[in-house]
């Protein structure tokens, strides 16, 4: 499931987020500054996919100037 949708520039600037799940606005922050720091500080040659707490990460970026992040659940399976 969607956690969140995050639209930031490289210069660390929010220009969109949607959340799908309820946080407080202090948690959302603290997410969305950890989240830009680490996709900002990926080199450009790196995969586009990561795990980050419990979540799996998928980012894109886009034209020259932003960044697209979405996060998905990530649910272990039980063998």
């Amino acid at each position: 499931m969607m956690q969140f949708m995050l639209l930031f520039s490289r210069q660390g600037k929010l220009r969109l987020q949607k959340w799908y799940v309820p946080l407080s606005d202090k948690e959302k922050k603290k997410i969305t500054r950890e989240l830009v720091q680490t996709v900002l500080a990926r080199k450009p040659k790196m995969c586009s996919f990561l795990e980050w707490r419990d979540l799996k990460i998928v980012y894109k970026r886009l034209f020259c100037l932003t960044n697209l992040v979405i996060a998905i659940h990530h649910k272990q399976r039980n063998k």
